[in-house]
């Protein structure tokens, strides 16, 4: 990893904006994120690894920024339990949020993927 990437793993978890992701008392992965009012292009974009100021308070969208898992074969399998858990944490913190987005990309799809769901 370096030295950009540890800082803004840092400087995420300062601002309490990483989720660890545990499963059966294992770290299997993490998630950052950003809170906003609509204006996705801001949260979208071109270097993965800058920080932008975000909206704590009047936010109503909660933008995944990273989100990164180990390769274990039972993950899939979690998933869903680890899922509810991020939502249920997000709406304890940030009760404003109404609605969870965020951007995947894979190969075969060419395009990255927009997800959105309600909390």
């Amino acid at each position: 990893m370096t030295n950009k990437q540890k800082q803004y793993y840092y400087e995420m978890a300062k601002r309490n904006r990483l989720i660890m992701l545990y499963v059966n008392g294992k770290s299997e992965g993490l998630l950052t994120f950003f809170i906003g009012n609509g204006n996705a292009e801001k949260y979208i974009r071109d270097n993965p690894w800058s920080i932008v100021n975000d909206e704590p308070e009047t936010g109503n969208i909660c933008y995944i920024d990273h989100l990164l898992t180990s390769k274990n074969r039972n993950n899939s399998y979690a998933s869903l339990y680890v899922w509810r858990d991020i939502k249920r944490y997000i709406h304890q913190n940030f009760p404003q949020i109404k609605k969870i987005r965020w951007n995947r990309s894979k190969e075969k799809w060419g395009e990255p993927k927009t997800f959105k769901e309600g909390i």
